[in-house]
Formats: structure tokens, C-alpha cells, sequence
């Protein structure tokens, strides 16, 4: 398995790259957790929310000496990290440092070690989707099949009701995170919440972008100060992974739910 930077392949022939063994693509997660202790008693309070760290990665390659500058300018200009074979998904990525190891007449042949670091913590879907819209036609409904097989939490996507509705709120099945509106639609317009910023709009026709901001209409929250959705694993097969949201509302009529973003993955 190979990577590319920028889509440019670490084996490469061009250049005279080979992708070496010694890399560490996947690196430990690390779970920071709030300590609290017990009022009374041993040990630490249970179900403290909690954030990964970002990610550091070390990839090693090796270069013929006349083609290191051309390397290492293209781990510098920083950006997406991806499969070679697979760019279905990247990941962004920073460069932290490098080294080199010479080998041959006068170091004709360099291995460098490139330590980068992932500051999102995540790999991401390459490509924006939209769900296919969800019907309101009761007081609670279940929107299932979001970003299938994510394994991380998404935190920026946008959840979009369209029609007349009131008393909104969408949960998230797996963390509870939530967010609602106090306002109420009618049956030509479109809210639009966007979790990366907590901020909402409405519309009055079919975009996801501008409108008139109603964030002062919007409260939220959930384990982690935040809304995000977070993967629901299969009760029998944890290799079935979706995103789940629950959507209740206190008045409805042909309104439905969308959602729009990219998955994300711990590996």
C-alpha cells in the first residue's frame, strides 16, 4: 500500500521514488479526557466527554539526491494525504519535519523521514454528498444511512428542513447532540444549520448557501459542547457504521430533511 501527496504518487518512477517500510502511516489515537473524581470513593467519574488529539504520521522515502529538493517542496506546499490506489477519501496534513540518511557515493541515494501531522485527526471523504430527503410525515422520524462505514464523528455538516414545520429539533442518535429552532417555516422556505459554526439560514429557494440568518433562533449542544453526528455501530456486526438523527417536531406538512458533508474515518 502507497500514498500520494497532492496526487502525486511516493512511488513514483518519474522521479526515482520508492515508498519505504519503515513509514508509520497509521499512528496511535489518543483519547483526552476530562479526570473528575468520584464525590466519594475510588477511581475517576465515568462518560466524560472526550477529543482526539491530532494525528502524527511518519512516511519515509527514498530519492536520488538530484530529485530530494523536488520531495521535499512537495511535502512543504502541505495539503491532502491519500491511498494511491483509493482517493475516495484524504486527509490534511501538515508538515512537521524532516530528515535525511544518506547512502551510496557521496549520498546518491537519500531516505527521508517525513513527520506529518494530521490536524483534523481525521480522514475525510473526498467528495460532498447529500442524503436523498427524508420525509416529516410524523412527530418523530428516524433519518438512517448517513456517511456509511464512518468510524469518527462529523462535526461540519449541514442539516437542511425544507417546508412548513415547528417546534424542530434533530438529535443525534449514537452522542445525543442536538440542536432546534424556535422559529417556525412555512412551506416554501429551507433552514439551513451549519454544525461547523452552529449558525443557521433561511431561504426561500433550493441552495445551500446565503439566505437570512435565524442562528439567533438556533440553540445547541450535546456531550461535547457541539452538534455532530457520530457513527452508530451495527448492536451485531460493528463493521456496519452509519450516521443516524431522529427529527421531531411539533407541527409539519410535506417538510423533509436533508443532510450534506463528508464522512470521517479514524484511520
Amino acid at each position: 500500500m502507497t500514498y500520494s501527496v497532492a496526487g502525486i504518487p511516493l512511488n513514483n518512477p518519474t522521479f526515482g521514488w520508492v515508498f519505504r517500510a519503515p513509514s508509520k502511516p497509521i499512528s496511535e489515537l489518543v483519547r483526552e479526557r476530562t479526570n473528575v473524581r468520584t464525590p466519594s470513593g475510588d477511581g475517576m467519574v465515568a462518560g466524560m466527554p472526550a477529543t482526539i488529539s491530532p494525528v502524527t504520521l511518519s512516511l519515509v522515502v527514498r530519492t536520488p539526491r538530484q530529485h530530494l529538493q523536488t520531495l521535499v517542496a512537495l511535502f512543504a506546499a502541505e495539503g491532502a494525504l491519500t491511498l494511491t490506489a483509493d482517493t475516495s477519501r484524504s486527509a490534511t496534513f501538515e508538515l512537521l519535519s524532516w530528515t535525511t540518511e544518506g547512502s551510496g557515493p557521496s549520498e546518491s541515494w537519500l531516505d527521508v523521514k517525513f513527520l506529518i501531522r494530521l490536524p483534523q485527526a481525521f480522514w475525510r471523504d473526498a467528495l460532498v454528498t447529500t442524503s436523498a430527503a427524508t420525509a416529516l410525515d410524523s412527530a418523530s422520524v428516524s433519518v438512517a444511512g448517513l456517511f456509511p462505514g464512518m468510524s469518527a464523528p462529523v462535526q461540519d455538516a449541514f442539516v437542511r428542513v425544507k417546508g412548513a414545520a415547528s417546534g424542530l429539533q434533530v438529535s443525534d442518535l449514537a452522542s445525543m447532540a442536538w440542536f432546534t429552532y424556535d422559529g417556525a417555516l412555512t412551506s416554501t422556505q429551507y433552514l439551513r444549520f451549519d454544525s461547523a459554526t452552529g449558525r443557521a439560514y433561511v431561504t426561500s429557494t433550493n441552495t445551500w448557501s446565503g439566505g437570512t440568518e435565524v442562528s439567533g433562533d438556533i440553540d445547541f449542544g450535546g456531550p461535547r459542547g457541539v452538534f455532530e453526528i457520530t457513527p452508530r455501530l451495527s448492536p451485531t456486526n460493528p463493521s456496519t457504521r452509519d450516521g443516524r438523527l431522529v427529527v421531531t417536531t411539533a407541527t409539519r406538512s410535506a417538510a423533509t430533511v436533508e443532510v450534506r458533508g463528508r464522512g470521517a474515518y479514524l484511520i
